[in-house]
């Protein structure tokens, strides 16, 4: 009987788990990550409204190894 409940809870644990991982969406890539940054910033009026978007645009583009656009 135990083995029973033993065998029970590691399935349940399993499912779970595969559960989780199923439901994580994967990971944007470094360069789309920068373009969606920069849509944020327009869309929200920049930073500190300056609608200063392409400065930290570049630098993410730099850092992430983008081509710069």
């Amino acid at each position: 009987m135990k083995s029973r409940k033993t065998l029970f809870a590691a399935l349940v644990a399993f499912a779970f788990s595969a559960s989780v991982v199923a439901a994580v969406p994967p990971p944007l890539n470094p360069c789309k990550q920068c373009r969606a940054q920069y849509q944020n910033c327009m869309n929200n009026g920049g930073l500190d409204g300056s609608r200063d978007c392409e400065t930290p645009f570049s630098q993410c583009l730099i850092s992430a190894g983008c081509p710069l656009e």
